[in-house]
């Protein structure tokens, strides 16, 4: 089945971009559709809507089950292309296509002579543990990259403390808080005992578990 003629002046998508420079804002978007959606007219592309080719929009709550899966993926893959991975090898690694991937990852994803690149940091959404200094272990929803490495780096320093007891690495996270997608602030648990504590509980709530099957 041959593709749709692409606008009334140009045949192809190709005839259309060549012919004149496409620096609008509006041109961005068709561009950015057409990566998604090469078999559309230029028309068709102008009506779709956002949620049908940029998912990085969207907030935590306003996504399926499946697509939060999803995100998830894609941002293992936005962190490994920072790094300088290639999009093609890190789609095969998840399991992914690239328009799965250029849907979720949306304006923090794009091209440059030829290649795929990301931007160095994003807003996207997306639920992580988190432990509280009053509520103890929680999930929030960050909203972006910065707020996800703060708390990765956390997570590391807990690991390692739990294991050696050297709190040491864990004061940098003294009276730091964080605030989730809603805006309410969290503060870090440094305490080593009460990390005990939770990290107990985490155990003995999965032995439960296995046990309850």
């Amino acid at each position: 089945m041959s593709r749709p003629q692409f606008s009334k002046d140009h045949r192809t998508y190709g005839q259309w971009l060549k012919a004149q420079p496409r620096d609008t804002r509006y041109a961005k978007e068709i561009i950015r559709k057409h990566q998604m959606f090469p078999d559309k007219s230029r028309n068709q592309l102008r009506k779709l809507r956002i949620g049908d080719y940029d998912l990085g929009k969207a907030g935590w709550e306003a996504i399926t089950s499946q697509q939060k899966t999803e995100r998830n993926k894609t941002l293992q893959i936005l962190r490994s292309m920072r790094k300088g991975a290639n999009l093609t090898q890190m789609a095969e690694k998840y399991g992914m296509n690239n328009k799965d991937i250029i849907r979720h990852l949306g304006r923090n994803l794009y091209k440059e002579n030829g290649r795929w690149k990301v931007t160095k940091s994003d807003s996207l959404q997306v639920g992580m543990r988190f432990y509280d200094r009053n509520a103890g272990h929680i999930t929030i929803v960050t909203r972006g990259s910065k707020d996800r490495s703060l708390i990765g780096e956390y997570f590391n320093a807990v690991n390692k403390t739990l294991k050696d007891g050297d709190t040491t690495r864990l004061k940098k996270f003294n009276g730091v808080k964080i605030a989730d997608n809603a805006g309410n602030e969290h503060a870090f648990e440094t305490r080593l005992d009460r990390l005990y504590e939770i990290e107990e509980a985490q155990v003995e709530s999965e032995f439960q578990e296995i046990y309850a099957n």
